[in-house]
């Protein structure tokens, strides 16, 4: 494939992404509505957020080896397919449970989708573009998050919320048109080698680390809009607006990091800034501020800028973990797994400690994931420094 061109499937696959990422932030926008709607508690309606990530923390390690036999390609279809079949049930159905169901339909088109599509940028991408094109792929999830956030919040000012998820099935399936003509890899379908259960003891923490810092992050940008709107009567599009701005911030954290490492610096004291201070900000943003909510607004947005290095640094220390003949397969598949079971768990707990002991509490129960991130970071340092001396 020509250079030049290969830029056009690259996009598509990207947008694929954040079509899949928008899932959280559409229904972290439109929370405080169904809530409303349905009669749902607070915590009951986070899980109907995170429950999206049931998949990738389930089945996040084994999922590679499904896509490989069937091939990405298809993979990324099936996804997209099913995620508009889903948005239209769940537009449709007018009880609790059937959301939850559709939504775990979600849950496998989202899997399907995150897996396929970084193998299929590989796959069309050049040498020379390979680099540029999975640093854009690596933004998937703060740009969707946000853009599904601010739409959603957004197209339910305008219309009841049963539409917003119907006109977001409808845009899903136009992706499928040009997302058909993507090229197929021709080698796509072998599943040698692949040992889920051999990743090195710096991968696992690695992966554990990955998972308490995404309890934080979604956890935080999930309640955020139902935070918004209950203490200080935003409305939706408001709130998704702050939270969308939040999420997006993370992207800047990201470019920071990069920057960062290119001059080969050391990235423990950035890694402990990108967790830390968040963590502490995030007591201002739930602090009781009377009507002044611009402020804890303010605090979301700029603790998401600094957190966003942590993925970065995580995601880029990954292979010198798994080192130069270790299987990059399983320990990517090991990380996902890790961020999508903290992306599960981390709405219903930060909501939980909200319900039970007020908005503090959810602030301390994100600083304690934070505390138990940082320890799991340090401990993957050292178990890669022992494993490379080890070595020779």
């Amino acid at each position: 494939m020509p250079s030049r061109s290969a830029w056009l499937p690259i996009v598509v696959i990207y947008i694929a992404g954040v079509l899949a990422s928008a899932q959280l932030g559409k229904m972290s926008a439109l929370l405080p509505l169904m809530r409303h709607d349905l009669s749902l508690d607070l915590t009951t309606a986070a899980l109907l957020v995170s429950l999206i990530e049931i998949g990738g923390a389930t089945l996040g390690l084994f999922a590679g080896l499904a896509v490989r036999r069937a091939g990405p390609r298809k993979a990324l279809l099936a996804g997209l397919l099913l995620l508009a079949v889903a948005s239209a049930g769940m537009s449709a159905t007018s009880a609790a449970a059937g959301l939850y169901l559709w939504r775990l339909v979600e849950a496998a088109a989202y899997l399907a989708l995150v897996v396929a599509a970084p193998t299929l940028v590989v796959a069309v991408a050049s040498t020379a573009q390979r680099a540029t094109a999975l640093a854009l792929w690596s933004t998937f999830f703060p740009v969707g998050f946000a853009c599904g956030s601010v739409l959603a919040g957004a197209a339910a000012d305008l219309v009841p919320w049963r539409m917003v998820l119907l006109g977001s099935g409808v845009i899903t399936a136009l992706l499928l048109v040009p997302a058909w003509r993507l090229p197929a890899p021709r080698d796509g379908a072998r599943s040698d080698g692949l040992h889920p259960l051999q990743a090195p003891a710096g991968a696992w923490l690695l992966a554990l680390g990955f998972a308490c810092y995404t309890v934080f992050e979604v956890g935080m940008l999930a309640v955020l809009p139902s935070y918004f709107a209950g203490r200080y009567g935003l409305a939706p599009s408001t709130a998704g607006l702050v939270t969308g701005a939040a999420a997006g911030a993370t992207v800047l954290g990201g470019i920071l990091a990069a920057w960062w490492m290119r001059g080969s610096r050391p990235t423990g004291g950035l890694m402990a800034v990108g967790i830390a201070v968040p963590a502490l900000l995030l007591f201002l943003v739930f602090a009781p501020l009377d009507e002044a909510w611009a402020w804890p607004a303010a605090a979301a947005i700029a603790l998401n800028a600094l957190s966003g290095v942590v993925p970065a640094v995580v995601f880029a220390r990954l292979p010198e973990v798994v080192g130069p003949r270790g299987d990059m397969a399983t320990a990517n598949g090991l990380l996902a797994q890790g961020g999508a079971s903290g992306s599960l768990l981390g709405p219903p707990l930060l909501a939980g400690a909200a319900t039970q002991w007020g908005w503090t509490a959810a602030a301390g129960a994100g600083l304690a994931a934070s505390l138990l991130c940082l320890a799991l970071l340090a401990m993957a340092a050292q178990a890669h420094a022992t494993w490379s001396v080890s070595r020779r």
